[in-house]
């Protein structure tokens, strides 16, 4: 091999050695969480669900922020027949600032769910804040 050659195959390799690399760094998305606030009425010995939409896996708090009086609060998944709610966490709540039911969950279909637990005779009207990844 001649010296002109082997210029050109060293040219050759660093070329290839040194092409045109651009360095990305990975990209992080982050997202805010959602919130829903859902105000309806509850009737005597009954029940009021809402079904959400949870995109990607993080913590679903749910506030009573509104009620006469102590209802019951429940978080679950929607019912087979895609009325009501199966409930996985639930409690009694009264009507305060901040979440009585905090969960993590993953990305899929959940419900809320708002319950009469004092034996009401006449319906009432509450408010519901959802906070969901």
């Amino acid at each position: 091999m001649n010296a002109a050659s082997g210029a050109v195959l060293l040219a050759a390799l660093l070329h290839v050695a040194c092409g045109d690399d651009a360095t990305t760094s990975p990209t992080e998305t982050t997202s805010s969480p959602s919130t829903i606030t859902w105000t309806t009425q509850l009737g005597p010995r009954g029940s009021a669900s809402r079904s959400l939409q949870v995109d990607h896996a993080g913590t679903v708090s749910v506030t009573l922020q509104s009620a006469p009086v102590p209802v019951g609060l429940g978080i679950g998944v929607p019912q087979a027949s895609g009325s009501g709610c199966r409930t996985s966490l639930s409690t009694t709540a009264t009507a305060a600032g901040s979440p009585q039911l905090t969960t993590p969950v993953e990305e899929g279909r959940y419900c809320v769910i708002v319950f009469d637990v004092v034996g009401l005779t006449d319906p009432i009207t509450f408010t519901v804040e959802v906070v969901q990844p």
